[in-house]
């Protein structure tokens, strides 16, 4: 069976995990590679191996020979590449979030649909290996909470641009919202948000606490920012509650404490997983001509929980959220 043949567009840190994961599948091979900055594409090729490096996406775009696109660029190029690389006919892995407005998210969405072409939304803490196990033991959970919260970002970093990156709460929180949504199972019906910007100096909204209510009644809470990454639970901290269960993952959800009413706890010790497995996903999804199992609906609800997150924190009233898809 020949390889998938793909491309990488965005050769940034990133970019660079997506190549390393390529490697590693017998099914698919990076080729190409396109970065604004030429060298930084060469260097890549000369890593990874493969056919050419470019700083033309054009190029990568009218290669016939290319199937499958990885974009890796700075989010407020997500949409444009994404919907040029559906009209190419070519299968889309795009890096999270898959945009940073609504609308530039159903455009992807008509462009995946007007062409047929797989596209997944690379949401790779789904695939932690704790995060699973989280989901295997609590099925439905009553009530999650997620908490994300970062060290401060510096003024000067790209994704603190609310052009072209959004800031942290945007631009990570979309993790945070996928998360909840697949633990909880259910489309997010209403969220209620209080947060705004507090030291950012682009004006983006830097913290945010909000609460999400789901169609199938399940409660979650989120608290996204970039004050201070606390030392005790880490970066990432998640709890899921059901009738006489819990379920409690820290250390970078490398740690996961599960415990039944009447139980001892169970300790469970994991990895920070998800580049790998997500990217073996991505393609046995394309080998089996099925849909992506992370798609773009996927990456529209991620960003639309966070802009109406935004936009109730802003009004002091709940906002809908999926009623509005």
């Amino acid at each position: 069976m020949a390889k998938w043949q793909a491309a990488l567009i965005g050769c940034g840190s990133i970019g660079s995990l997506h190549a390393q994961c390529v490697q590693q599948l017998d099914a698919i091979e990076m080729v190409a590679y396109c970065d604004v900055d030429a060298g930084r594409a060469q260097k890549t090729l000369d890593t990874y191996g493969g056919r050419y490096a470019t700083a033309d996406v054009d190029q990568i775009l009218a290669d016939d020979a290319l199937q499958v696109v990885y974009i890796c660029t700075q989010h407020d190029t997500h949409a444009d590449f994404c919907i040029r690389a559906a009209q190419a006919g070519k299968h889309v892995l795009v890096e999270k979030p898959l945009a940073l407005t609504v609308e530039a998210c159903q455009a992807v969405g008509r462009a995946v649909a007007d062409s047929g072409i797989t596209l997944m939304t690379a949401f790779k803490m789904r695939y932690y290996d704790l995060v699973q196990k989280v989901h295997e033991l609590i099925p439905q959970p009553s009530l999650v909470t997620m908490q994300m919260m970062d060290n401060r970002w510096p003024d000067d970093f790209w994704a603190n641009d609310p052009v072209r990156g959004g800031g942290n709460v945007l631009s990570q929180g979309v993790h945070s919202c996928d998360l909840l949504r697949y633990l909880a199972g259910s489309d997010p019906v209403s969220v209620a948000a209080v947060g705004g910007n507090y030291y950012q100096k682009t004006g983006v909204i830097d913290n945010m606490a909000a609460v999400y209510t789901f169609e199938n009644g399940a409660v979650a809470s989120l608290v996204q920012g970039d004050s201070h990454c606390p030392s005790l639970v880490s970066k990432f901290y998640l709890q899921a509650f059901a009738e006489n269960q819990s379920a409690t993952l820290s250390a970078r959800f490398c740690k996961l404490v599960y415990q039944q009413a009447g139980q001892d706890p169970v300790q469970y010790v994991g990895s920070e997983t998800g580049f790998l497995e997500e990217n073996r996903a991505f393609v046995d999804a394309l080998n089996r001509g099925l849909p992506a199992p992370v798609d773009h609906r996927d990456g529209l609800l991620a960003t639309l929980m966070i802009l109406q997150g935004f936009a109730a924190l802003r009004s002091g009233q709940p906002q809908p959220v999926a009623a509005l898809l």
